[in-house]
């Protein structure tokens, strides 16, 4: 059983091999806050940032009238509406290869539109997306 005596020699003993951690717990704390406030600053600005893109889109419907067209409906949400928008919109065939491509311009004005466009293709595609928008 050790004694008041052994203790105090212990804590000395301690206190000599590994150094003073009682003033050390708090050192932590300033840069532990440092890094909440910036890091969570920046991790809400880039949630609420990149969880309202500039030009949002979803595919609606697509039909192949032909072997020479395909019929495409989709919508589009642009965030700002004071400038045109393009979006590049392709069929493909069985083996996803393209074949066919066209660039929807839509005009300034609104927030939201539906659209319906034919993509003219080379042979007969089966499916038809939306590859991009800006």
């Amino acid at each position: 059983m050790l004694t008041c005596m052994d203790e105090a020699a212990s804590d000395d003993y301690l206190h000599q091999r590994y150094g003073n951690s009682r003033g050390a717990r708090r050192l932590w704390l300033i840069p532990a806050t440092i890094f909440l406030i910036v890091g969570g600053g920046w991790l809400i600005w880039s949630a609420n940032h990149y969880s309202k893109p500039e030009v949002s889109t979803d595919l609606i419907s697509f039909s192949v009238a032909n072997p020479k067209e395909v019929s495409l409906r989709y919508f589009i949400k642009v965030r700002t509406s004071s400038r045109s928008h393009q979006c590049i919109l392709t069929a493909s065939d069985y083996q996803a290869n393209i074949v066919g491509q066209i660039t929807d311009t839509i005009p300034a004005g609104a927030n939201d539109y539906t659209r319906r466009v034919v993509i003219p293709t080379r042979i007969a595609a089966v499916s038809a997306a939306i590859e991009h928008c800006s």
